[in-house]
């Protein structure tokens, strides 16, 4: 991609939500350079994780969180994105594993409604941006049983990375059971 193909917005104010669907379109068109990423990296229980970009709707800076109580330790509570409420998981909890840690890193991403999720975010540790497949190579591990880690990868520095389908997430059963 050239740097003539994204022009600079500078006379007026850029919408942050119309520049990455602009910028999504535009790497998913399959004139695109080849090798464009598709996967967005992310961290949650200590472990590396992508899903598809596609799946997603926008990662942003965690809004203050009101909690919802007799629910899971893993759901968070409610937030308000922009107007429109969220439900927020905490990935990593979710996993099992130690929540997040709400620090500088720690990122909110939005699930995108061709999942089946209806306002829902996935609070993770950190995000390493976007990512290709493309140099990875299956580890032959097995997903962790759950139909939703649909494969194993390993990068080129020896990196793991869990492949999460955030539509078969939001199905899963244990996912949408939020109350204790």
């Amino acid at each position: 991609m050239s740097s003539s193909t994204l022009k600079p917005r500078s006379a007026k104010r850029t919408d942050l939500r119309a520049f990455q669907n602009e910028l999504v379109s535009r790497m998913m068109m399959p004139t695109a350079v080849e090798g464009i990423v598709s996967q967005l990296g992310f961290s949650a229980g200590g472990e590396r994780w992508l899903c598809h970009l596609l799946q997603t709707e926008e990662v942003l800076v965690s809004p203050p969180i009101t909690s919802v109580p007799l629910t899971q330790p893993w759901f968070l509570g409610l937030t308000n994105v922009r107007g429109n409420l969220y439900s927020v998981i905490d990935f990593s909890s979710f996993l099992g594993k130690a929540p997040v840690t709400h620090n500088t890193e720690a990122r909110l991403v939005l699930l995108s409604r061709g999942t089946g999720a209806v306002n829902a975010a996935l609070l993770v540790q950190q995000v390493f941006g976007l990512r290709s497949v493309k140099g990875f190579a299956p580890t032959g591990q097995e997903a962790q049983g759950k139909a939703w880690n649909v494969q194993n990868w390993m990068d080129a520095e020896g990196h793991v990375w869990h492949e999460v389908d955030l539509g078969k997430l939001v199905q899963d059963s244990e996912f949408q059971h939020i109350g204790r």
